[in-house]
């Protein structure tokens, strides 16, 4: 059988009527029938704007099924951006942490980085709304 076919949720990976020069699929498995469906405008367009990049039928098969695949809402690259600058200023402390001989304690200075560094983290992983006082 194709290796497409292990993945069981996607079934827009293999085309159930066959092509030439793959493993033919099990007689049950094999789309026979053919349904037609017309539409006008309207229905089209919304159609095509839910549909993203699969063809008009597999999308409308997945939808009859109930296995469209999930939508992933757009990355923020403000956050992103923000997240990896963070993350890369808290490796570099780090670094600097453990460079530092064993039996040296940490300064003043130091754990105020460490914690700033951590707070502003957090803050940006955790949204405001969830670290405000019942009121």
């Amino acid at each position: 059988m194709n290796s497409d076919m292990s993945n069981d949720d996607d079934i827009t990976r293999v085309s159930k009527r066959g092509k030439f020069h793959t493993d033919k699929l099990p007689e049950k498995e094999i789309r026979h029938h053919c349904i037609s469906v017309r539409l006008n405008e309207e229905e089209l367009i919304i159609l095509d704007s839910k549909r993203g990049q699969y063809k008009k039928g597999e999308w409308l098969r997945m939808a009859s099924l109930n296995k469209l695949p999930q939508v992933l809402p757009e990355i923020n690259h403000e956050a992103w951006i923000k997240l990896g600058s963070l993350s890369q200023d808290l490796n570099h402390l780090l670094s600097h942490l453990d460079s530092k001989s064993p039996d040296s304690e940490l300064t003043r200075t130091e754990l105020f980085a460490l914690r700033r560094q951590i707070k502003t983290l957090r803050e940006h992983l955790i949204p405001t709304t969830f670290l405000e006082p019942d009121r």
